[in-house]
């Protein structure tokens, strides 16, 4: 690793409250969701005196909490940590927050929080009861599709905004009507469409079914096309018609392109690329971590990361170069999402993989179609 890699701007931060969470989803990856600590407003400061010291933020800076169940942290955390990393930031970038829960604790008094800093808000939603409960369970294995839309009416109530993600299956495949009217009747300001993937200790077979691209793709373009009766942005759809139509060289990536995107877990070590790495053990890689902002001496300079880490991004660039030298979407994409290579090829120095199929492929696929049908062509 050497300093001719470019890296940065910091356009996002995504920080790791707790890693607890109050339910267990079925295709859950993340493997602290049983410990209740909850992030230290000393590791919050730290984290805003190295961003700040950095040289490298962009004129706007979103910070997300995600990771674990991000309501189970205290209101009053959130309150003195927001507060913090304005009074150390503000002055140098656009500050804006981002939260994504299940929904499942939303009320009053945490939108009362929302407004009060701003908060756009992600709720995990995977459609009617049917779908949403068979995978989104307490760890009782009841259902939480009641509570989750419970959150879903005081943010409604309130006026606050919302978008919805979505993880998609093939029960999701086989109920899409279902899915789509159930959407349609949320109203989120946009939605966006997370195939069930292989991560961490989750393993998901969904890619490698047999037919599933073909069907993924369909079930693309009729969202497409409800996307333009219902008037509800699509997220991935939004991006690759920007990127499609954009003059620019390439699209930017902050999955595999150095320091763009910082992860911060509850301890304060620090990460970058793909924020899901954070909290995974890769001795080679130093598990992933950078540096830990409670160090007084630690900068995100090249020359302070750990040789692990260097590593880890000597070998995402080597993968990311072989996605420019052999796939045709690379302009579209910018060389895919380095959890991905990591869990479904065993390498970050490799291409394609189920994930970016489904997730650029199929999608680039419907977005042209529909470009072209536009077009008359």
């Amino acid at each position: 690793m050497t300093e001719s890699f470019e890296y940065g701007p910091i356009r996002r931060v995504i920080l790791q409250p707790t890693g607890f969470c109050n339910i267990d989803c079925a295709y859950c990856y993340l493997p602290d969701r049983d410990v209740r600590k909850v992030m230290s407003l000393d590791v919050v400061e730290a984290t805003g005196r190295v961003l700040a010291a950095s040289g490298l933020l962009d004129d706007r800076l979103e910070i997300r909490w995600h990771a674990g169940e991000p309501l189970t942290a205290p209101i009053s955390f959130y309150r003195e940590a927001c507060a913090a990393l304005r009074a150390a930031l503000g002055g140098l970038t656009d500050v804006r927050f981002s939260l994504q829960t299940n929904g499942t604790l939303v009320t009053d008094r945490w939108c009362d929080l929302f407004e009060e800093f701003g908060f756009d808000v992600g709720v995990s939603v995977d459609g009617p009861a049917d779908l949403h409960d068979a995978n989104r369970r307490t760890r009782a294995g009841k259902g939480t599709h009641t509570r989750t839309m419970a959150g879903i009416e005081v943010l409604r109530s309130r006026g606050i905004p919302f978008w919805t993600i979505s993880v998609i299956s093939e029960l999701t495949l086989a109920h899409r009507e279902e899915y789509l009217s159930f959407v349609e009747d949320v109203r989120p300001a946009s939605v966006g469409l997370n195939p069930e993937e292989t991560e961490g200790e989750h393993r998901s077979e969904l890619f490698g079914r047999q037919g599933f691209r073909a069907a993924y793709t369909d079930f693309l373009a009729e969202m497409y096309r409800w996307q333009e009766r219902t008037g509800i942005p699509v997220r991935r759809f939004t991006a690759a018609r920007e990127a499609i139509l954009s003059t620019a060289p390439g699209t930017r990536n902050d999955q595999v392109e150095p320091l763009c995107l910082i992860s911060v877990d509850t301890d304060g070590r620090m990460s970058s690329f793909s924020p899901e790495l954070l909290g995974w053990k890769a001795p080679d890689y130093d598990d992933f971590v950078l540096g830990n902002v409670l160090d007084p001496d630690v900068t995100l300079a090249v020359a302070d990361w750990s040789r692990g880490f260097r590593r880890l991004a000597a070998d995402i660039e080597r993968g990311r170069s072989m996605c420019r030298d052999t796939c045709s979407y690379f302009r579209l994409c910018g060389g895919g999402a380095a959890v991905n290579k990591w869990t479904e090829n065993g390498t970050f120095a490799s291409t394609v993989t189920g994930s970016c199929q489904a997730n650029t492929m199929a999608v680039v696929d419907v977005v042209l179609g529909a470009l072209e049908a536009e077009a008359g062509v």
